[in-house]
């Protein structure tokens, strides 16, 4: 698929209308959910959208926030929900296979990885075949599920390249120990990538294969930058002709230099805005992106689909609402008395704990220590070291909310129907860059996005268009 003018005059159109959709809708997304009471995003919510959301049964809000359809439409909300449709380019077609693997490949392998694995390696044979491809490089090759699914099922010579040395030392043993005949066929290599690691890699497959002059470059779930390196390594690398890139954690993409991650309410990214065109739309706007693009937009786009709703439970959204309040409310109680919470275990928060405010406190108290935000405050003094106390002041504060937990599950159901928007506004800007190099690119949906939310794959090629449209109309078709 070929770009021209008229594509830049719908994209521009496009991510005008985005942007201005995420700047007006950022109090959705643009804190952590541990501070909606500090930032007292619950009073942000339009009190005609929680005049009709909180009186819905738990039926009717699933398939408001999964089908987008209510009884009563207040005109905000409805347009809300219109832009909402319009944002999100990503197709909520669910495909299915055929495809036998034997349970070696597949044993000890949670349903998940399972499903993904064997629906990308269907993929990448679909599009390899169309192109005579036999040697693939697979990015972020972890401990080589799809490297060895590939040889074993097509034949394919695989270079699987992973940044952790821990990942690639287990595939080989995995690889020596479960699928020696192998050995001379799936090659394993430590390898820390950047925009330019084309000789690095070109390097590798000459070492391992010798010379190759049909490439195809696969990822699953390339995290953060490793999208970005893939994608500009795939356009320099001359005898890389198809690239099938399935990205996730976005929140992770690297922020510029002398920007603090954490606390800074205004963010850039050295990968984002990847395209000419959304930059340009950027400046038409006039809008400070720095101020609501920042990691909570790309946190949103990479959060689980409002699918997942589809059958929730009661007793499910009861339980999301008591941790996320209760959360919420130790740290407005943290903020208030000027602390700052320091984790003594990995996981802070257990929601066994969670039957009740008075557990919760206790527990969340023996996986957190509160310490003063002024240092020269003495850790050991005051009553922060009076759990009895805290916990009394925290219960207070709790019954002055308590009330508010189906409120909860509104906002959190509004973040839900904004996630596929800022997921496909990503894709879409990374699709456009492919395009803005001469590339043909599109966007197909490989997996069941409720078994594995990050289910679309971007597809590019440097030779004819024949084989992607196929595939996207095949897709269209299921």
């Amino acid at each position: 698929m070929t770009y021209c003018q008229r594509d830049e005059e719908l994209l521009n159109k496009y991510f005008l209308e985005a942007l201005c959709l995420f700047h007006k809708t950022q109090w959705i997304y643009n804190h952590p959910v541990t501070e909606i009471l500090v930032k007292e995003s619950l009073d942000a919510i339009p009190k005609e959208w929680l005049d009709v959301l909180q009186i819905l049964s738990n039926e009717q809000l699933n398939n408001f926030v999964v089908n987008k359809t209510l009884p009563v439409w207040p005109k905000t909300l409805q347009n809300f929900i219109e832009k909402c449709k319009y944002i999100n380019k990503l197709s909520r077609v669910n495909p299915s296979t055929t495809l036998k693997v034997p349970q070696q490949f597949i044993k000890g392998l949670n349903p998940k990885k399972q499903h993904e694995i064997i629906h990308l390696a269907e993929l990448i044979h679909k599009q390899c075949k169309t192109l005579n491809i036999e040697v693939i490089v697979d990015f972020g090759s972890g401990l080589g599920y799809v490297s060895q699914l590939l040889y074993h099922l097509y034949g394919y010579k695989v270079l699987g390249l992973d940044g952790n040395e821990t990942n690639i030392n287990i595939a080989r043993n995995r690889q020596m120990k479960i699928y020696p005949t192998s050995v001379n066929h799936v090659k394993y290599a430590y390898c820390k990538l950047s925009c330019h690691s084309v000789e690095t890699i070109e390097s590798l497959l000459l070492s391992e294969f010798g010379k190759i002059d049909n490439i195809c470059f696969i990822g699953l779930h390339a995290c953060g930058d490793l999208s970005v390196y893939v994608s500009k390594i795939f356009n320099n690398m001359k005898n890389a002709q198809l690239l099938i890139l399935i990205s996730c954690c976005y929140h992770k993409l690297s922020v510029s230099q002398n920007e603090n991650v954490i606390s800074n309410s205004v963010q850039h990214f050295d990968h984002f805005p990847m395209s000419q065109c959304l930059q340009k739309a950027i400046t038409y706007s006039n809008l400070d992106t720095s101020t609501f693009l920042r990691q909570p937009f790309l946190r949103l786009a990479c959060q689980e689909p409002a699918e997942r709703w589809i059958n929730m439970s009661q007793d499910s959204h009861d339980t999301h609402a008591f941790h996320v309040l209760a959360r919420a409310v130790f740290e407005l109680y943290v903020k208030q008395n000027n602390l700052h919470l320091k984790k003594q275990v990995r996981k802070a928060t257990r929601r066994s704990q969670c039957s009740s405010i008075e557990n919760y406190v206790k527990d969340t108290l023996l996986r957190y220590t509160l310490e003063p935000i002024n240092e020269t405050i003495p850790r050991r003094e005051g009553k922060f070291n009076d759990h009895e106390m805290i916990e009394n002041d925290i219960t207070e504060l709790w019954k002055h909310h308590c009330q508010r937990l189906r409120q909860v599950e509104v906002y959190t159901g509004l973040q839900l129907i904004l996630q596929a928007p800022a997921e496909s506004f990503v894709l879409q800007d990374r699709l456009c860059w492919l395009r803005e190099q001469g590339l043909n690119a599109i966007i197909i949906p490989v997996m069941n996005n409720i078994l594995s939310p990050r289910s679309n794959a971007i597809i590019a090629q440097k030779v004819n268009n024949i084989s992607l449209n196929r595939i996207a109309k095949r897709k269209e078709n299921v």
